[in-house]
């Protein structure tokens, strides 16, 4: 291993220790105290915005409870573990050759969890009446070639 790529480990092992400090201390003070970091979204136009629901989700994820932090956040079980994915082999790809840059498959799988989180954020705020009123509609609709 040379002292460039020596030098890319070190400094990400630094940052990744830091980040994983402040996450243990922070899920302490979360599972000590109930208390999350509230949603601005949320205090703003009081409603759920994609990522709500996420710190208990992780507390949750902690206990090893998945239907837990499922029932909190479905993007918690779903999106992110994908895009951790995707990080770590952005940061593997780095620490071997300097280089940043995201490929084609990458970009359509964050395009893609984009899509999805949208869509969360704006299905997870509708009335359930709509969303019966979507989900009748819908097999209908598959059934008629619509």
């Amino acid at each position: 291993m040379d002292d460039e790529v020596r030098g890319r480990l070190k400094a990400d092992l630094k940052k990744l220790g830091i980040l994983l400090i402040i996450g243990v201390l922070y899920a302490i003070w979360c599972n000590i105290t109930g208390l999350g970091i509230p949603c601005i979204f949320n205090l703003l136009f009081k409603i759920k915005c994609p990522g709500c629901g996420m710190t208990h989700a992780a507390v949750a994820m902690t206990h090893l409870d998945i239907a837990g932090a499922f029932a909190y956040n479905k993007l918690s079980v779903t999106v992110l573990p994908l895009l951790i994915v995707i990080l770590l082999i952005q940061e593997i790809r780095y620490i071997r050759t300097g280089s940043r840059k995201i490929n084609i498959p990458e970009i359509v799988l964050l395009t893609l969890m984009f899509a999805v989180t949208i869509a969360y954020g704006i299905l997870r705020n509708l009335p359930a009446q709509t969303l019966e009123y979507i989900t009748g509609i819908l097999p209908q609709a598959m059934r008629f070639g619509l």
